[in-house]
């Protein structure tokens, strides 16, 4: 028997495998990155498809007939208050594509521009009926969005929102609640208000229903220790009113 060669031995020995540190590095970054995005985002659709949490918008879509319209979400303010102190805009009905022939007229704004205590008699009803009467052969369509204690952080998503609704002609009236209301500086949160990042991310978190889910895990949790998270007209109780009818002086000394 012939004795392999020490060609062949050299040729039959395994060469030895180059590790890429590069490599394992972006493999294992990719793992740290990818993998909790998928578990994130399988939570997130566990959540939508189990109908937990609110969706964000001011608008929600209603099928009336034949016809789509666009109503007012009762939850949008959520993200912004906890549930016992939530803010509802008035009744919202408008067609998902604006009708031809149709003025459509936004006004944003708080409880001034909602005509708080009765929005029946706010300035958007006067308004209406002074542009129909001024021009009957168009037809305004006055969709009042305005909250009550409500300020810019609360505003500029319902601005949003409108910017692809076919407004002719925006009504902003605003700048009342800008130290009270959510993420104000007379708030909770100490003596100026929070960075406009945090807040932003804040707000972009509770898009998501796992962020919502957290947030109110966290509300539950500190329930029994402390206040709401907000601190603004919400939690302000009125005095009552008078109820004799002494002088003005006797009155107005119960309020000071």
């Amino acid at each position: 028997m012939k004795r392999p060669s020490s060609k062949t031995k050299l040729a039959q020995k395994p060469r030895p495998v180059v590790s890429n540190p590069g490599r394992k590095w972006l493999f294992r970054i990719c793992a740290m990155i990818l993998i909790p995005l998928v578990l994130l985002g399988a939570i997130e659709l566990v959540l939508r498809m189990a109908g937990y949490g609110y969706r964000t918008n001011i608008f929600k879509q209603m099928q009336i007939g034949n016809d789509t319209f666009l109503v007012n979400n009762d939850g949008f303010s959520l993200r912004f208050f906890p549930p016992q102190m939530a803010r509802f805009v008035g009744p919202v009905r408008m067609a998902a594509q604006k009708p031809p022939g149709t003025y459509r007229v936004f006004i944003l704004g708080e409880s001034a521009a909602m005509g708080d205590p009765d929005p029946s008699y706010g300035a958007s009803r006067y308004l209406e009926a002074l542009l129909s009467a001024r021009y009957p052969k168009t037809h305004f369509e006055i969709i009042n969005l305005g909250i009550t204690a409500i300020n810019s952080h609360v505003i500029l998503p319902i601005a949003k929102d409108c910017a692809t609704q076919d407004g002719d002609l925006w009504i902003i009236y605003m700048g009342n609640n800008e130290m009270v209301g959510p993420f104000g500086a007379a708030t909770v949160f100490g003596a100026k208000a929070p960075p406009l990042p945090l807040i932003r991310l804040n707000l972009a978190i509770q898009q998501t229903r796992l962020g919502q889910l957290l947030i109110d895990l966290s509300r539950r949790l500190a329930a029994g220790s402390k206040k709401s998270s907000w601190g603004g007209d919400g939690n302000v109780r009125r005095k009552p009113a008078c109820r004799r009818r002494p002088t003005q002086k006797n009155c107005l000394s119960k309020f000071l």
